[in-house]
């Protein structure tokens, strides 16, 4: 009963933490590692990038267990987490943990190997201690999609700064085209008092030619008199 309560809590985890998780399983097979061919268990993460995987395994295992994470010497990839108890696992002892992480289709695939005294954890060993680790796992998942959910939000707060700062920019850009505005109607009363100004400009200076001719011909008609 308790276990089919975790399962169901699970499930509406998964359905509240989106569709991230929501695919996310554990299967168990044998599976090849640093100390040759044993019962592994995987789990599945079809969204989560494996470098983010990896980082969050290794402090998600040190948060919740105090426990430390090597590599293993002459692995490509394989880690190794020595001597911790896990409830309902190692039963009142301590377990040696192996595990690997790789990039499986669009996301990522977590194996481990829990080492115990009585042998490898699978369902054959025994099904109670294969169901802790399994919620482990699960537990996990749910660390992994809050951590991809937190990403998004990030990202989403970063798309939000970027449109606010386009809006500062378009703004400034409405008031540059306003002042803009402002100091061509500016230039264009200039213009007109100067245009008021020429044509006066222009009136006096054809008065004054006018006079000019006058005196012209006036000096012509005594010219005439000699």
């Amino acid at each position: 009963m308790k276990d089919l309560l975790f399962s169901l809590t699970f499930m509406l985890l998964l359905v509240l933490a989106g569709s991230q998780v929501v695919s996310a399983q554990v299967t168990s097979q044998r599976m090849t590692m640093s100390r040759g061919s044993n019962d592994a268990m995987i789990l599945e993460l079809p969204t989560a990038d494996e470098k983010m995987v990896d980082k969050l395994w290794s402090d998600w295992l040190k948060d919740n267990y105090s426990v430390k994470t090597k590599k293993v010497k002459k692995t490509k990839n394989e880690l190794e987490h020595l001597n911790f108890s896990i409830p309902g696992v190692s039963t009142g002892g301590k377990v040696d943990m192996y595990s690997s992480i790789r990039t499986s289709g669009g996301g990522s695939e977590l194996t481990i190997w829990i080492a115990t005294p009585d042998g490898y954890i699978s369902p054959e060993l025994d099904s109670g201690r294969y169901i802790e680790a399994e919620k482990m796992l699960m537990r996990f998942a749910l660390a992994v999609s809050k951590s991809q959910i937190e990403m998004q939000v990030e990202e989403e707060e970063k798309a939000l700064k970027d449109l606010e700062k386009e809006l500062e920019r378009i703004r400034k850009d409405k008031e540059k085209l306003e002042q803009d505005i402002v100091d061509a109607e500016r230039a264009i009363e200039k213009a007109r008092a100067d245009i008021e100004n020429n044509l006066s400009e222009q009136e006096s200076k054809t008065r004054e030619i006018g006079a000019q001719i006058e005196k012209i011909e006036a000096t012509k008609r005594k010219l005439k008199d000699f």
